[in-house]
């Protein structure tokens, strides 16, 4: 009678101590980004200290980086969603007392809100209007950007204003609304990736990267209010296509991007669905643009002659010698864009995010918070030019030190090549390194 081998227990437990100090190493990374996002709050009116902003952003990005780079290792780890969930919380939360210095548009969703809570009508009404004078207080009103002019914003969006507005009409009150918004937006992308077969840990491209955290958390920019709607209309394209489509359309009355992924949803969707969307986006769409018509209109301005940050509509106009030539160059490019991945019949989520890409590079305005309509779609293949466009997009607030021009502050076209520059050098790195793979001979 033979006898059996004894169990080599410490080899065949090996992968238990290596599964703990992968999610220490998880763990550990996100506590670190939590620590530099509670050092942003406590660190007073940002555009004022500019330099240990824009270093603590810088650092925040080793955390981020680090955490990136490590994904494979980090896919394993139980619970790992949770884990995600509780950095994107925990950073969020961190910089809820930060006040609003390196923007003005928050005091502005206030103001919408207000006017609209007291009867006026802020699409026909700007700041300065007479009639609106008993709504200047000395908190929101002196910091009101582009008060000439009337809102800019759809007509969701300024009804999420009223409704705020009518509860609590404060910065912060507005400020956690955004945050209740990303953080819900952060689950969708984590049952969405659950619906993909991806790890949870992807997610977190998103949820931890700083330009997002201090955009929405920091800054209380409104684009989550839009991209969790046009979140939904990405989860639900399947199993609810008439909810898709009521997302879809609902997160373009908010903001206008979403319509960018409009194409490729309609093809998937059933005839009832195309209807739904088309019907609500027609109507709402259409009131917009009668109610945004006239000189003092916030839209007509930003359509008309607004830029910041440009690259390349930088040299459209000045080859074609016209604002407006360049804008409908640029806007033919982006259609073109479209139709090509159209014609690819890509899958709707990466056809999206080319749209949003080219929308990004072709755009004459082109302000850090913009980038997270690109940072949504990072989840599905991470890209590192794109994130490292994330990180250098901080300068357009100024270099290491408050601008004279403060908020009016437009980054020099030198910077600007800076900013893309570094981006669009690590992607022709890449793409090089790439095309040596393939060339290299089988086996070497």
């Amino acid at each position: 009678m033979g006898i059996a081998p004894p169990r080599l227990s410490v080899i065949e437990g090996g992968g238990r101590p290596r599964a703990f100090r992968q999610a220490l190493e998880f763990a550990s990374l996100g506590a670190g980004l939590t620590f530099i996002a509670v050092l942003l709050g406590r660190l007073p009116a940002w555009l004022h200290n500019l330099g240990a902003f824009q270093s603590l952003f810088a650092l925040a990005f080793v955390f981020y980086g680090l955490a990136l780079l490590r994904l494979e290792r980090y896919a394993a780890i139980p619970h790992a969603a949770l884990g995600v969930f509780a950095v994107a919380l925990s950073t969020r939360i961190a910089l809820l007392p930060a006040a609003p210095s390196l923007s003005g548009d928050i005091y502005r969703y206030v103001w919408e809100g207000r006017v609209v809570a007291h009867g006026g009508n802020p699409y026909r009404q700007s700041p300065l209007d007479p009639a609106l004078a008993p709504l200047r207080d000395r908190e929101i009103f002196p910091r009101l950007n582009h008060r000439e002019l009337a809102t800019i914003y759809p007509p969701l969006a300024v009804g999420g204003f009223a409704l705020l507005a009518r509860v609590a009409p404060s910065a912060g009150a507005f400020k956690l609304w955004v945050v209740l918004h990303d953080l819900a937006l952060v689950m969708v992308l984590l049952a969405w990736a659950a619906r993909r077969g991806q790890s949870p840990v992807t997610v977190l491209a998103y949820a931890w990267n700083p330009l997002v955290l201090v955009e929405y958390a920091g800054s209380g920019h409104n684009d989550p209010t839009a991209l969790l709607w046009m979140a939904l209309a990405f989860l639900w394209l399947d199993s609810r296509p008439i909810a898709s489509a009521i997302a879809l359309a609902a997160g373009a009355l908010v903001k206008l991007a979403p319509l960018v992924a409009l194409p490729f949803l309609l093809r998937r969707w059933p005839w009832r669905a195309r209807l739904a969307c088309l019907a609500l986006q027609a109507a709402g769409l259409g009131w917009f643009w009668t109610e945004t018509r006239g000189p003092s209109s916030g839209r007509s301005a930003y359509w008309g002659a607004w830029r910041n940050n440009e690259l390349l509509f930088h040299y459209f106009e000045g080859m074609t010698g016209s604002y407006a030539t360049a804008r409908s160059l640029a806007l033919a490019l982006l259609v073109a864009t479209i139709g090509y991945a159209w014609w690819r019949d890509r899958a709707p989520e990466r056809a999206t995010r080319l749209a949003v890409r080219s929308g990004t590079l072709l755009s004459p305005v082109v302000h850090p918070w913009y980038l997270g309509w690109e940072l949504f779609f990072e989840p599905l293949a991470p890209s590192w030019p794109w994130l490292l466009l994330s990180l250098t997009a901080i300068l357009n607030y100024g270099v290491l030190a408050t601008p004279a021009a403060g908020r009016d502050f437009h980054l020099p076209l030198p910077w600007r090549w800076l900013e893309y520059g570094g981006p669009l050098a690590l992607a022709l790195l890449l793409a090089a390194a790439r095309a040596a793979r393939r060339s290299a001979p089988a086996g070497t």
